[in-house]
């Protein structure tokens, strides 16, 4: 994971200049512990249960995720 930039730093506005509302969200899913725990636990799944507890993590939390074929 990268390491994030001090607030403090001037660079830091420049950073988010660019950022829609989906980078924003997934700026904030990266730094929240509850979404990285969730996440660690739907993704160490059996792979029988790994859709659904993935399917639930997105109801839970309001994501789309791509399907890959």
């Amino acid at each position: 994971m990268d390491q994030a930039v001090s607030w403090r730093s001037p660079y830091f506005p420049k950073i988010f200049e660019k950022y829609d509302r989906a980078d924003f969200a997934q700026e904030f899913l990266r730094r929240s512990p509850a979404y990285r725990s969730a996440f660690a636990a739907a993704r160490a799944a059996p792979a029988s249960a790994r859709a659904a507890r993935l399917d639930d993590l997105a109801a839970r939390w309001g994501l789309v995720f791509r399907r890959r074929s």
